[in-house]
């Protein structure tokens, strides 16, 4: 996941200081500095902040200056964000996630699945509040440490409750912690698992490289998958399974017909 770093060098501080509060707020997938910044993408100057504006337009103006979309362009060094969506529930969309991530688990990379939905399977007694609280809270800890790894190989976050602790977290929560699952090193991908019940759905997909929407084997639900790429600005990939993935019952399977829809996916995505 990339960011896009914006620096705010202004005579008037304190001015600089709120800009700087209300853009991280906003927009929490840009990294803001107040002062100068040789890395930085952007700087905002007395004389390109002539009049006050809202942070939306001010936001515009830098962006388009830049010639940039605010999303996260892939770069090499990166690890990858793939997520998974679509325009409601019962799409199958967790189940492709989860096969995804044992496609490429089974192809040797170490990778790990993140899933906002509201609830999901408790997978360590002992788990708790202290991941998310380290993470959130910008701390460096060994993220590998406080997964459980599925027999497939796949890591998820330990967790001790029904209730999925992900789906509690905000946007700000959320750039927080994906950047420091990034800057952890310890996965060659991270595959999430974005429902579009989840309130900062299009925050999360916009942090994300790779925006694979399923879109529904049911024609009367289709279009909302399809208003959901529309949304995303048409960057995202359209992926419609040859069969209704709601219907599935029990654990899906990686050699089944899904599983082998979702591998050749796999594959087109490695050549794009």
């Amino acid at each position: 996941m990339n960011t896009f770093q914006l620096a705010i060098d202004l005579s008037d501080e304190a001015l600089a200081a709120a800009l700087a509060r209300a853009v991280a707020k906003e927009y929490p997938y840009v990294k803001v500095t107040v002062g100068s910044c040789e890395d930085a993408d952007f700087t905002i100057r007395d004389e390109f902040l002539s009049t006050p504006a809202p942070v939306r337009e001010i936001m515009d103006r830098v962006l388009a200056q830049c010639g940039r979309e605010l999303i996260a362009d892939k770069r090499p060094d990166s690890c990858p964000f793939t997520a998974f969506t679509a325009g409601g529930g019962g799409r199958g969309v967790s189940s492709c996630a989860s096969l995804y991530a044992s496609c490429r688990a089974a192809q040797g990379k170490t990778v790990m699945l993140l899933s906002f939905d509201p609830y999901t399977a408790p997978s360590d007694p002992q788990a708790g509040m202290a991941l998310l609280k380290a993470v959130t809270g910008g701390g460096r800890i060994p993220l590998k440490a406080a997964c459980v790894a599925r027999e497939d190989g796949v890591y998820v976050p330990a967790q001790s409750m029904q209730r999925n602790l992900l789906y509690e977290l905000t946007a700000e929560d959320v750039a927080v912690f994906l950047h420091a699952v990034e800057d952890s090193g310890e996965w060659d991908e991270v595959v999430l698992d974005v429902p579009r019940a989840y309130g900062y759905w299009q925050d999360v997909l916009n942090m994300s490289e790779t925006k694979i929407v399923i879109v529904s084997y049911d024609p009367q639900r289709a279009w909302q998958d399809e208003t959901a790429l529309r949304e995303l600005q048409e960057t995202a990939v359209r992926f419609a399974p040859a069969e209704d993935v709601s219907l599935r019952s029990g654990q899906p399977d990686l050699y089944g017909q899904l599983g082998c829809e979702v591998s050749a996916l796999a594959k087109q995505l490695e050549t794009m």
